[in-house]
C-alpha cells in the first residue's frame, strides 16, 4: 500500500475519532512527487515529438496515461502509440515505422488517437478518430468526428474493431473516456452537447447501455427552480456503479453540485453523496471505490478535497507544480493513484505523487 493510500486511511480514522471538528480544522497536506520517467523530444523509441515555440506548446499532440505501472503514450504528430515500462523504457510501439530500429514495432496507420486504456492482460483499447483538417494532430482538441475503438493484444496485433453495438457498423462520436473495470470489462463514456451515454462491453459483446439524457434533474427552493446539468461521470473499479456529478443552476447562476451513485445492474439511482456549493471543487476521481476527490486549481497549485461516499470531508492535499513549466496535467491511474506529466524544455517528464 503506497503512502498516499496510507494517508487516506489514517485520515478516515482521524475523522471518526474527531468528528466534532469543523472543515476549517483540516490542514492541507502537500504531497511530494517522484520523477519516474523523462522522455526527450524526438522520433526515436521512447521519445515523443513536442511541438512548441519559445514560450508554449503550439499544439497538444500527445497524451499520457498510467495503467498498472505501464506508461501509455499517444503521439499524433508521429501517428504512433507507445507502451513504456515504469522507468520509461519502450516495450511496444504501434504506428508508422521510422528509420530507427526497434524490435517490438507493429506497423499500423492511425487516424487521430483519442482516448485509450489497457486491461490486466495488456490488451490495448485505443480510440481511432477519422481524420479531418480540424483534428489532424490534436490529442485533446475538437474531436466530434466518427471514431472506432481498436483492440490490440499485448504483442500489438490488432484483434478487432468496436463501435456502439460492439460491431463496427455504428461509430462513436465524442468519447470522453475509456475505462476498464476489475473484471476487464470496457466502459466507454460518450457525450454530445446535451447528453451523456455509457456503454459497457464484455469482450466484443455490448452488455450495458445507459442514455443519461433521459433523466431530468430539477430541484425547487421556495419559488425558485434549479435545473441540473450532468458535468461528469466517475466509474467505480467494480464496474457496477457510477458517480454522476450534476451542477444545478438558477437561470445561468451556479448554485451547487450534487453527486449521485447510480447502479448499472439495477439501472436506478441508489444513493446521494452530498451537496457541494463551491463551484471550484470539481469531481476528479475515485480511490479504492471509497473516496472521492475534488480538485481546485490555485495558480500552479492543485488542491484536492477528499470526501467519503457519505459526503464527509476527510482531508485536503496539495500538489505543488513547478511554476516555470509551460504545460502540465494531473492524471489518476486505474487504482486512483495520482500522476502528472509536464513539458520542461524539450523533454516530457512524468511524476508520481504520494
Amino acid at each position: 500500500m503506497n503512502k498516499f493510500k496510507i494517508a487516506l486511511l489514517f485520515s478516515i480514522f482521524a475523522l471518526v475519532s474527531f468528528s466534532s471538528l469543523s472543515c476549517s480544522n483540516f490542514f492541507v497536506n502537500s504531497l511530494s512527487s517522484k520523477k519516474i520517467a523523462e522522455l526527450k523530444s524526438g522520433e526515436g523509441p521512447g521519445e515523443v515529438l513536442i511541438v512548441r515555440d519559445e514560450y508554449t506548446l503550439n499544439e497538444l499532440t500527445f497524451k499520457v496515461e498510467v495503467v498498472d505501472n505501464k506508461i501509455l503514450i499517444a503521439d499524433n504528430s508521429l501517428k504512433r502509440f507507445q507502451v513504456l515500462d515504469s522507468d520509461g523504457k519502450p516495450e511496444l510501439i504501434i504506428g508508422v515505422k521510422t528509420t530507427q530500429q526497434f524490435n517490438e514495432y507493429k506497423n499500423f496507420n492511425f487516424g487521430v488517437i483519442g482516448a485509450f486504456t489497457m486491461d490486466s492482460s495488456k490488451n490495448l483499447y485505443v480510440q481511432n478518430r477519422l481524420e479531418t483538417r480540424l483534428n489532424s494532430s490534436s490529442a485533446e482538441g475538437s474531436n466530434f468526428s466518427p471514431s472506432y475503438i481498436l483492440v490490440f493484444d499485448a504483442n500489438g496485433d490488432l484483434q478487432y474493431t468496436m463501435g456502439k453495438l460492439g460491431t463496427p457498423e455504428f461509430p462513436f462520436f465524442y468519447i470522453e473516456k475509456l475505462f476498464v473495470d476489475e473484471d476487464d470489462r470496457l466502459h466507454v463514456i460518450s457525450r454530445s452537447f446535451n447528453s451523456w451515454e455509457l456503454y459497457r462491453f464484455n469482450k466484443k459483446k455490448r452488455e450495458r447501455f445507459i442514455d443519461f439524457s433521459k433523466f431530468e434533474f430539477k430541484e425547487k427552493d421556495d419559488n425558485n427552480t434549479y435545473n441540473g446539468i450532468i458535468e461528469n461521470l466517475l466509474l467505480f473499479r467494480n464496474g457496477n456503479e457510477i458517480i454522476i456529478s450534476v451542477a444545478f443552476y438558477h437561470d445561468v447562476r451556479f448554485k451547487y453540485r450534487k453527486l449521485y451513485i447510480y447502479s448499472l445492474e439495477k439501472e436506478k439511482f441508489i444513493r446521494e453523496i452530498g451537496s457541494f456549493p463551491d463551484p471550484k471543487n470539481v469531481p476528479f476521481g475515485i480511490s479504492d471505490d471509497k473516496i472521492v476527490y475534488f480538485w481546485n486549481i490555485e495558480g500552479k497549485d492543485i488542491k484536492f478535497m477528499l470526501t467519503s461516499l457519505d459526503g464527509d470531508i476527510i482531508n485536503n492535499v496539495r500538489l505543488k507544480l513547478d511554476p516555470k513549466i509551460i504545460f502540465s496535467k494531473i492524471i489518476p491511474d486505474n487504482e486512483g493513484d495520482l500522476y502528472s506529466y509536464q513539458v520542461s524544455g524539450n523533454t516530457l517528464q512524468i511524476f508520481k505523487w504520494n
